[in-house]
């Protein structure tokens, strides 16, 4: 999401290693020693490419995977086969065809007609039709929140933010937007990952009449009855800008919008392309609150917490507030995680998340959304993987591979 300009994974591995770090031992061995406990370096490691340098020249396409590449077709297709000299298990299929058609009404329509065995993401109001005759895959895929700039005076105050929080109608987003596919989110984590706290705290409830009671608390007034409310003479209105990636944060950012009004708030809403999205949150921080979408990008589910929580972790932003003991907690969390110490990783992730949410309220998750998959009844056991993106996503643009030191 962030790789144009600021080399997201750049940032978080350079908190970690640095000229030092790194030792070569033979030619086929590399050894890394981090500055500090760091369980997701494995994984950072796997977004470097190994390249043959004969076969780059010649543009060739070199890999360890259980697939080999066949083809491209821009906008139309890419297709792999098995790789007979894999390391690991061999997949089943022997050839995968996957087809590019950005229109959800003609994904479907291919289904329908035999043209392929599996279509993504359908459009969400088909879904109770196409049920009765194919069937319906689900996994976690991300789950759109709202992000404050902790720079602006009235974010800080924490009462303030949860007021916010209070009125948001998640389960009217989950249902009228997402058609039932998505869950009312209290936390970052659903609850079929590692390390949730889903269940096991309630969050902040929808309650508008306690939203606009903290507002009235705080010196929030609408003193001349125009259905908003103003404080010190000045009238209260956020700019609400949200990332649009998707169609349903459209959707989702004008409920909320409608949301804040019926507490008095008024929220002057502006979609981000990338590029802007780039500049106006992550480097002028010219925003009040932000619908960003957030999930895996990376590793397993404690990074979710690094990123969204960690005020060490290098990214940029103005959404990410510091706080000693939620550092404290996660740093715990990944030396006991690095041991593999999972029960005693979770409970240091989880209090570290109860913290963040609900005592100092630094996002507001909304709903946990999920891939949508459509098959033919012959497909069995599929799984989307549970990262933002369904598959992994090979995008090395400006990743560690381009980190430099100085001295």
């Amino acid at each position: 999401m962030y790789l144009d300009k600021t080399g997201y994974a750049a940032q978080r591995i350079k908190e970690v290693v640095n000229q030092d770090s790194f030792k070569i031992v033979d030619r086929h061995t590399l050894e890394v020693k981090t500055i500090k406990p760091y369980p997701f370096f494995p994984t950072l490691m796997t977004l470097v490419d190994g390249i043959e340098p004969e076969a780059f020249k010649k543009g060739e396409i070199v890999g360890t995977g259980p697939y080999k590449f066949v083809e491209e077709v821009t906008d139309q297709h890419v297709i792999v086969e098995r790789n007979e000299d894999y390391w690991g298990e061999k997949p089943f299929f022997k050839k995968v065809k996957f087809k590019i058609v950005p229109d959800q009404n003609t994904r479907v329509m291919a289904l329908k007609t035999g043209d392929v065995d599996i279509a993504l993401y359908p459009a969400l109001s088909s879904l109770k039709e196409l049920q009765k005759e194919y069937t319906v895959f689900k996994g976690f895929k991300g789950f759109p929140f709202l992000m404050f700039n902790f720079e602006k005076p009235y974010i800080k105050d924490v009462d303030f933010r949860k007021a916010l929080c209070m009125a948001v109608d998640k389960e009217k987003i989950a249902e009228e937007i997402y058609y039932g596919t998505a869950d009312p989110a209290n936390s970052v984590i659903p609850k079929e990952l590692l390390y949730s706290i889903e269940g096991e705290y309630k969050g902040i409830s929808y309650n508008p009449t306690e939203a606009k009671k903290i507002l009235e608390e705080s010196g929030y007034a609408d003193s001349n009855n125009d259905g908003y409310v103003e404080k010190d003479g000045k009238n209260l209105e956020l700019k609400f800008v949200f990332w649009a990636a998707d169609q349903e944060y459209k959707s989702i950012a004008e409920t909320i919008a409608s949301n804040l009004k019926d507490i008095g708030i008024k929220a002057d809403l502006s979609s981000l392309e990338p590029a802007a999205y780039q500049e106006v949150v992550l480097e002028k921080g010219d925003y009040d609150i932000c619908l960003d979408a957030s999930g895996i990008f990376w590793g397993g589910s404690s990074t979710m917490l690094y990123d969204h929580f960690y005020s060490k972790s290098g990214l940029l932003g103005f959404h990410r507030p510091k706080d000693a003991e939620i550092d404290k907690l996660i740093e715990e969390g990944m030396e006991l995680e690095s041991r593999n110490d999972i029960k005693g990783a979770a409970e240091k992730y989880k209090a570290a998340q109860i913290r963040a949410i609900d005592e100092l309220v630094v996002i507001c998750p909304v709903v946990f959304e999920k891939h949508i998959v459509v098959a033919k009844k012959n497909v069995k056991n599929f799984s989307p993987f549970p990262q933002y993106w369904m598959f992994y996503n090979g995008c090395t643009e400006n990743m560690i591979g381009k980190i430099k030191w100085k001295d």
